[in-house]
């Protein structure tokens, strides 16, 4: 969102301006935050193309944040009021960057124990394809469907398992991402070799993965620490921020007026009245 486009640049005039529009600057630093960030693997040919397109997108915004005022909307409730709340959201960020700024970069060690604590996604990550089946199966069948499921060693055979029970069958193959799956999922998969099969009871029925093909796909501690950081970092920043605003929560006076009482936190945390 260009809320800088909705009014004239403020301090436009002590900055570098990177082009006018009708006499009007636009600053580097506003070119700087729509200009894309390239991609790897991009061609110089193709950061160039994205550069163009950013910088005509906001030569486009500033003709018509222009147009916008001559016309007088800017004078319009409805657009200050959606000015106002581009502006909470702006600095709401900026505030929330700022705490995010005071998480602390992890260590050696504790990028050492964090690849410790996580064997399935680095020292004994493994590349799986699975096999899943949903089945609305009673409660009480499925200790039998399991018996019958550590019988079969190939897919098929599962197969021929589930369509015993004589139910929709709902499959579909998939691959599975260590980084990107629960970690109690990870670990009732990890002893499985190809064709046996994990059974997960949910509401209404049954979920059945089987594995289908699986190969090892290790990664080294030289190889882990970037994403490991990554992840620490990402988590300390978005705990610095909870306690940040948690902290500003605490100090803040907040009455709510009119329709905004019922959808209070202390509304939310009432016992309802009957």
């Amino acid at each position: 969102m260009l809320v800088g486009a909705c009014s004239p640049q403020a301090g436009a005039s002590t900055e570098q301006a990177a082009f006018k529009v009708n006499g009007e600057p636009v600053s580097e630093h506003q070119l700087e935050l729509v200009l894309p960030r390239a991609a790897i693997g991009d061609s110089d040919a193709q950061s160039q193309a994205a550069n163009r397109d950013a910088v005509a997108g906001l030569v486009q915004a500033s003709l018509a944040a222009q147009a916008a005022r001559q016309a007088g909307l800017d004078r319009d409730p409805r657009t200050v009021q959606m000015i106002e709340a581009a502006q909470r959201e702006v600095l709401a960020h900026a505030y929330e960057e700022r705490l995010a700024g005071t998480a602390v970069e992890p260590s050696s060690d504790e990028i050492d124990q964090f690849y410790e604590a996580h064997p399935a996604w680095f020292a004994q990550r493994r590349l799986v394809w699975l096999q899943e089946a949903v089945l609305p199966l009673p409660a009480a069948r499925i200790d039998a469907l399991k018996a019958r499921l550590q019988a079969a060693t190939t897919p098929d055979k599962t197969m021929d398992a589930l369509r015993v029970e004589g139910v929709p069958l709902n499959a579909r193959q998939f691959a599975l991402q260590p980084e990107e799956t629960p970690q109690a999922l990870l670990d009732g998969l990890a002893p499985l070799r190809v064709g046996q099969s994990l059974v997960l009871p949910q509401e209404g029925g049954v979920r059945v993965l089987t594995v289908l093909q699986a190969q090892s796909a290790a990664v080294s501690r030289a190889a882990a620490v970037k994403q490991i950081a990554a992840v620490i970092r990402g988590e300390r920043r978005r705990k610095a921020i909870e306690r940040g605003l948690a902290a500003l929560q605490q100090q803040a006076r907040v009455e709510y007026i009119g329709r905004s009482m019922q959808w209070s936190a202390a509304a939310a945390s009432a016992p309802v009245q009957r």
